[in-house]
């Protein structure tokens, strides 16, 4: 076989692998016909592929689907979870929550605590973790801010004050990413309409006001990696509201759960709970200015899906129809026309699940991958 032959078969294997996982991860447990069916792989790749993935312990066969024609039951498979364990940090304004990432794309809550005000804190926290869960292999870092996630740098926390931070934790693989990438990545990973669109975008609203843009099937970091920072972006050329920037005027500024309702925005809540909400001024008030910044970015980027999260998820579904409705006016005709306004798929822990599968995706199944195509 050729030098070229030769790299061509190795990519093809890697390839066929890469598909084999990605399916079972957002459609498991699966049978082995349904890959086949799902994958467009034929049946003795599926089977060859899985032969090994059992044998490295990645996958387990966890039981039967219903009998077929042919009188035999098929064998569901399902990714092993304890194949894999990741170390979660995701960090907020005020609280910081960690949890313990497996491999099958589950995880378990460990702790939440408030959010120091030095980084170095959370280390310490992160390491007396470590010394009770030996196996983890990756830490990932969910955070509020721009980082440069080739190399594991803050490059800026606003609300914190955080700047050119390069994380490291020795012994271990850092990975690290901005929290509205991440819930854009989760919602991916969830929704095959997301997967597979051309452009949406995650909007993140709590303290701050940030954005995840998803383009032709990945996550637009920019090259310097603050792309979809669209909460620095001017509101109002006049306003004398300062940002954690260091700009005044910021759409965060105005937009911001904090600075709408004040930094225990918590009674807006329970406004949202009452059943006559709609008539509420401030309520309306706020939809109103928020449409406006999300129109913003509906004339920049044109999404076919804007997807609403942090502290305004799991809301009535009427805040969700009101917002798009909102949205559309403000927005230009056409960019309007294929909009969809949508609530994220996690009421809770968005940032953690989307961190867990970001690693799945950017590290573990390339490793996986790896390991068993050069044997």
């Amino acid at each position: 076989m050729s030098k070229l032959a030769k790299i061509l078969h190795e990519t093809m294997k890697e390839n066929n692998y890469s598909l084999i996982l990605r399916t079972l991860y957002h459609l498991q447990p699966i049978e082995r016909v349904r890959l086949v069916q799902q994958t467009s792989l034929s049946s003795s790749t599926v089977t060859r592929c899985i032969a090994e993935l059992i044998d490295a312990g990645f996958i387990s066969e966890v039981g039967t689907s219903e009998r077929t024609k042919l009188g035999r039951k098929p064998v569901k498979l399902k990714i092993n979870p304890e194949a894999f364990n990741v170390l979660i940090v995701d960090i907020g304004a005020f609280k910081t929550n960690y949890a313990l990432g497996f491999a099958d794309g589950t995880l378990e809550k460990l702790e939440s605590l408030n959010t120091p005000d030095s980084f170095e804190e959370i280390l310490d926290k992160v390491n007396k973790l470590l010394t009770s869960y030996k196996k983890v292999e990756v830490v990932a870092f969910s955070i509020p801010g721009m980082v440069d996630v080739k190399s594991s740098t803050i490059l800026f926390v606003p609300s914190k004050g955080w700047r050119d931070v390069k994380i490291e934790i020795e012994g271990k693989v850092v990975y690290a990413d901005n929290e509205a990438n991440l819930a854009m990545i989760s919602e991916a990973f969830e929704r095959q309409e997301i997967r597979t669109s051309k452009c949406s975008v995650f909007v993140t609203v709590r303290e701050g006001f940030g954005t995840g843009v998803w383009i032709n099937g990945s996550i637009f970091r920019g090259p310097s990696f603050t792309a979809g920072e669209f909460g620095h972006t001017t509101f109002d050329v006049h306003s004398k509201n300062l940002c954690h920037c260091g700009n005044t005027g910021c759409v965060e500024t105005y937009v911001s759960l904090s600075s709408f309702f004040g930094e225990n925005y918590s009674y807006f809540m329970s406004y949202l709970s009452e059943k006559n909400w709609r008539e509420n001024p401030e309520i309306l008030e706020y939809i109103d200015l928020l449409s406006r910044a999300l129109s913003n970015i509906v004339n920049a980027l044109n999404p076919e899906y804007l997807i609403i999260g942090g502290d305004l998820s799991g809301l009535d579904g009427e805040f969700y129809e009101i917002l798009e409705e909102f949205t559309k006016r403000y927005s230009l005709e056409h960019a309007a026309k294929i909009l969809k306004v949508m609530p994220s798929t996690f009421i809770t822990d968005t940032y953690l699940y989307g961190a867990l599968y970001a690693v799945i995706e950017e590290y573990l199944i390339p490793r996986m991958v790896r390991k068993i195509t050069k044997k």
